[in-house]
């Protein structure tokens, strides 16, 4: 229920974020390519399993599953490995990513859309008072920043895998051990008034 109650307000206002920014110049053919979808697809999984998990991980006694905990990381993992795929379909793979395409607009795009829905599943969350507050804080930043880069795929207009995984994908990655560590101590509801 609360995933529900979060998803109703966080994907609207990515989506309110697309029509202010603009989306890019050829989304309606780009949202016709497999591979588009399939990113789109595996990056909003990514988002929403890490969220699920999240409200999951601060209800006593659930905490304890290990599958249940390994399910962002393999959302994730696909979400990666389908770039991967995609990469060494084209040209040479390791010479695309040395070159580091990576853009400053995405990082602040994928920042700036995962604050609305990342200050709601923490307000939520620190409601719920989570036992691992670290974890918790890490799968809500992950919930966040993945929903952002999903909403960033229909902004940037650099569909090459190499730009998707060091433009998009270390981004979220870095945000999320970042978040693990500042959201770790808001989420320390036994320190509240």
């Amino acid at each position: 229920m609360r995933l529900a109650r979060w998803t109703a307000v966080a994907v609207p206002v990515t989506a309110l974020g697309i029509i202010v920014i603009g989306p890019r110049a050829d989304v309606l053919t780009a949202i016709h390519e497999p591979a588009f979808v399939g990113l789109a697809v595996a990056t909003l999984v990514t988002g929403l399993f890490s969220a699920a998990v999240a409200f999951v991980q601060s209800i006593p006694g659930a905490e304890r599953s290990p599958l249940q905990r390994a399910m962002p990381l393999v959302a994730g993992g696909a979400w990666v490995l389908l770039l991967i795929v995609l990469l060494t379909t084209g040209g040479d793979p390791g010479q695309r990513v040395l070159a580091l395409p990576f853009h400053v607009p995405c990082l602040i795009e994928i920042t700036g859309l995962g604050v609305v829905p990342g200050w709601a599943l923490f307000a939520m969350l620190r409601r719920a008072a989570p036992l691992r507050r670290a974890w918790s804080a890490a799968l809500a930043t992950l919930a966040s920043v993945a929903l952002g880069a999903a909403t960033t795929q229909f902004l940037c207009p650099i569909d090459d895998p190499a730009h998707q995984l060091v433009g998009h994908v270390l981004p979220v990655a870095f945000l999320s051990v970042s978040g693990a560590i500042v959201g770790r101590r808001w989420l320390n509801w036994l320190s509240r008034g």
